[in-house]
């Protein structure tokens, strides 16, 4: 079985057929017993007091074989304009098939017991993962602090390293500059290309020196002559109580 939503243009239909049926009865008219059962259906279908939100297709199908049946048996001038609405394609217009709407399940009161203790167990451990970070006390929040420590003391080891290499760079190029300036200023104090060679390379090593030596405090000064050494993450079992010592004033 299948049912159409109840739209007015249905209802238009269904009361037409109520009103066509009344002016056939005064005359002469008889009616089969499907025509009898089918205005009898519409008369219920109409009387009744609840709200309708479908109808059967079945049905509908009948209303309209009646309907124009009858228009055609009536000789109205405006017999045409009212077959038209009495088509079965015209009167399903702007309907569709009724789906009825799913009935929720009851569910048992352990069962709602036992959900909403999952989803306060649930959303407990959210919030404790929520606050790990800022929770002292936690194991996890000792191993994430340890892990981010080592890792900014990646970071900073790599930018180190990053520094020295460009050092050194810049120490050889200085060094080359030097090379270069002195073997082409040599040229106007000897012709020997030997002694040029040689005066150009002790300049190199003198200012190589020197910016190394330079470089090297300076590594040390920013380094605070001790390199920063990795935290290692305490045993689970271990409890640190900080305990702050000071000196007794004397009245």
């Amino acid at each position: 079985m299948v049912d159409m939503e109840w739209t007015p243009r249905l209802e238009t239909a269904f009361k037409r057929l109520q009103d066509r049926k009344k002016s056939l009865t005064s005359t002469t008219t008889t009616f089969t017993p499907d025509e009898t059962k089918t205005t009898q259906e519409v008369d219920a279908f109409l009387t009744d007091s609840k709200k309708h939100e479908c109808v059967d297709l079945e049905l509908i199908k009948r209303v309209s074989a009646l309907l124009l049946k009858y228009s055609s048996s009536t000789g109205d001038s405006g017999g045409a304009t009212v077959s038209s609405e009495d088509w079965i394609h015209t009167m399903i217009k702007g309907s569709n098939v009724y789906v009825p709407k799913a009935v929720p399940k009851e569910r048992s009161p352990e069962l709602e017991k036992l959900m909403d203790k999952y989803k306060s167990q649930v959303a407990e451990k959210e919030y404790n993962r929520m606050i790990a970070s800022i929770d002292r006390d936690s194991p996890s929040s000792a191993a994430s602090s340890t892990i981010a420590y080592n890792l900014r003391q990646d970071m900073k080891d790599l930018k180190d390293v990053k520094a020295h290499a460009i050092g050194i760079v810049n120490v050889l190029y200085t060094g080359g500059a030097v090379f270069t300036a002195v073997f082409m200023i040599s040229a106007h104090f000897t012709e020997d290309v030997g002694m040029r060679v040689l005066l150009s390379f002790l300049a190199f090593v003198l200012i190589v020196a020197c910016e190394a030596y330079l470089y090297h405090r300076h590594a040390q000064t920013a380094a605070g002559g001790s390199k920063a050494k990795r935290v290692k993450a305490l045993p689970e079992d271990v409890v640190v109580n900080s305990v702050t010592i000071g000196k007794e004033k004397s009245a």
